[in-house]
């Protein structure tokens, strides 16, 4: 189905034309536009709302000068309508995949994510309201908090991208990167996902498909689950399809940080001026002498976002 039509806030347009007028006073800007992918569940509308407050903050904190130019919240809702956020949070709206095809994929609502890029690069409409600011987009996830203004730390060939620990290929996975990379190496995948990801519109455009085919490739069956968990397989469909085409990223080990209950001193060393990005993605739980509890126990003192996620 096509896109709706574009549903920007006035903030969009006011913050493009700022970003153009300033290029003038600001030698050597490279302008980014924040790209924050998401649906329009009430589970990730308080994120999202946590998100672009934290941007706002660290983009004012930039200064005029500030790479970080304008924000856009990409949403995926049924046939595309309004979800009532768009007054708050400048807002493009895609449509979002059909529950039937969600359940033919083990129900995994992240593939709307390359499903909602997808739109947006197909898109005349969409894609004008980017461009209005950048060529350049920073693909972020609603449980992300900036801590500190974000360079553009990307080229026109070449992404900046955060290195996963998780997602360092192994000789197992050679027979799935071959399936979809016929002739490829998993010496070739680099251990980046598609968030944090500031990539140049020009390459977004280059891996956008193979991304989305590849993501619902792996998520259609059990087969890839005996060696890739099925949590990072749309990380993997970009993985893949980048080193397919031959996009290499710049990697950054400080892009963002994943701390929990049992993150390590040196992990933590430096928070929070070290990173750009905390991903509140790992569980905080404690018993009440401070002893961090062991993965998936809940403790007494208690700080994960999956408790805030059912519909009320």
């Amino acid at each position: 189905a096509a896109p709706s039509a574009a549903a920007a806030s006035a903030a969009a347009t006011t913050a493009a034309a700022a970003s153009k007028s300033d290029a003038d006073d600001c030698p050597g800007r490279v302008p980014f536009h924040g790209l924050l992918t998401c649906q329009g569940s009430v589970y990730q509308q308080w994120q999202a709302r946590i998100m672009y407050h934290h941007w706002k903050k660290a983009s004012a904190a930039g200064g005029k000068c500030t790479d970080m130019a304008a924000f856009t919240r990409l949403c995926a809702t049924a046939g595309g309508r309004p979800d009532g956020l768009e007054g708050e949070i400048p807002t493009l709206f895609t449509v979002e995949l059909s529950a039937q095809v969600l359940a033919s994929h083990f129900h995994f609502g992240v593939l709307n994510r390359p499903n909602s890029v997808k739109q947006l690069m197909e898109s005349t409409t969409l894609l004008a309201e980017i461009r209005k600011t950048s060529d350049y987009v920073l693909i972020l996830e609603t449980d992300h908090v900036i801590m500190r203004p974000i360079p553009n730390l990307a080229t026109p060939e070449k992404p900046a991208a955060f290195v996963f620990g998780y997602m360092f290929p192994q000789p197992s996975q050679q027979w799935v990167v071959e399936k979809y990379w016929p002739g490829g190496s998993y010496k070739s995948v680099q251990p980046v996902g598609p968030s944090p990801l500031l990539i140049h519109l020009d390459q977004l455009r280059r891996v956008y498909q193979k991304w989305l085919d590849f993501s619902l490739g792996l998520r259609s069956n059990s087969e890839a689950e005996r060696v890739i968990q099925g949590w990072v397989q749309e990380m993997w469909g970009y993985s893949i399809a980048s080193a397919s085409i031959g996009l290499r990223h710049q990697v950054f080990r400080d892009f963002q940080v994943e701390p929990g209950a049992l993150s390590s001193a040196a992990q933590l060393d430096g928070f929070p001026l070290r990173y750009w990005i905390f991903h509140y993605t790992y569980q905080f739980e404690y018993y009440l002498d401070g002893t961090p509890c062991q993965p998936w126990t809940i403790g007494e003192f208690s700080l994960d976002k999956r408790h805030f996620s059912a519909e009320p």
